[in-house]
This record gives C-alpha cells, sequence and structure tokens, in this order.
C-alpha cells in the first residue's frame, strides 16, 4: 500500500516535496541567482502548532518526507533517459500513459484526466473522447513488429 501511494504520489505533477518541507518549516532550496530571504522573516511551522499537532504526528510528516525524498532520488536514478517522443506532448514532464479512444492519440495520464473535468474533447483533434486506455510502449511497439 506504501509503495502504491508513493508511486501515484510521485507521479502526479502537482505534488511537490518542497511543499512538505514548507510544512515542517525547512527553508526552500534557493535556485542559482536568487537572492538569500530575509534574516527576520519568520517561517510557516507546524511545529508552531502544538495544540493541533502532536510531536508523534510530526514525527510521522517527517518520515514520510525522508520515505518520498529517497524514493524519489531512486526513481530518478533508475528511470532511463526519455526520448522526448515518450512525453508528454502537452507538459513534457512526464512519460505518455494513456491513449484516447477513439482518436488514439496520447498524453500521460494526469494531463487527460485533467482536461477530462472540464472537456470531453482531444486536446489535439477535438473528436469526443469516450474512453482513456493505459499505453504502454513497449507492448505497443511488440504488437506492431509482430504484426509486420
Amino acid at each position: 500500500m506504501t509503495e502504491q501511494a508513493t508511486s501515484v504520489l510521485l507521479a502526479d505533477p502537482c505534488f511537490q516535496l518542497r511543499s512538505i518541507c514548507y510544512l515542517l518549516g525547512r527553508p526552500e532550496p534557493l535556485a542559482p541567482g536568487t537572492a538569500l530571504p530575509a534574516p527576520d522573516r519568520k517561517r510557516f511551522s507546524l511545529q508552531s502548532y502544538t495544540d493541533y499537532i502532536s510531536a508523534e504526528e510530526l514525527a510521522q510528516v517527517e518520515q514520510m518526507l525522508t520515505h518520498l525524498t529517497a524514493a524519489s532520488a531512486q526513481a530518478a536514478a533508475a528511470s532511463l533517459p526519455t526520448n522526448e517522443e515518450d512525453l508528454c506532448p502537452i507538459c513534457y514532464a512526464h512519460p505518455i500513459s494513456a491513449v484516447f479512444q477513439p482518436c488514439g492519440h496520447k498524453s500521460c495520464k494526469a494531463c487527460i484526466n485533467q482536461h477530462l473535468m472540464n472537456n470531453k474533447d482531444c486536446f489535439f483533434c477535438k473528436a469526443t473522447v469516450v474512453s482513456v486506455e493505459d499505453w504502454d510502449k513497449a507492448a505497443n511497439t511488440g504488437a506492431m513488429s509482430s504484426a509486420a
């Protein structure tokens, strides 16, 4: 269950580990060329809300951050360099993982799920999307080459 939740969180383009760092009052890593924040700037921290959040709950958030950071680093190290044609043509952040029916256009699941909340048309050809199926390039490439 933990591994499934981890993979779902890390695959969601809206999820950012720095959000958890923020909740814990940790400074955000500075981007190159970014000025240092003012030293008197007070940071938000769950640790300031001891009436509502127990030390045990804070420890669980710390543990979750440690786990997700390690899983993110492991996934980045294990992932093969991605060919541009394998990336979602909408966000270029995730691999293609869904194919729309009936038109056959492809994107990542995050993009199509977000799009289908407000619109039922394909991003590309405006055909009405009647279903979204999982896309596995290796399986589909193998099926095409064996059919040839």
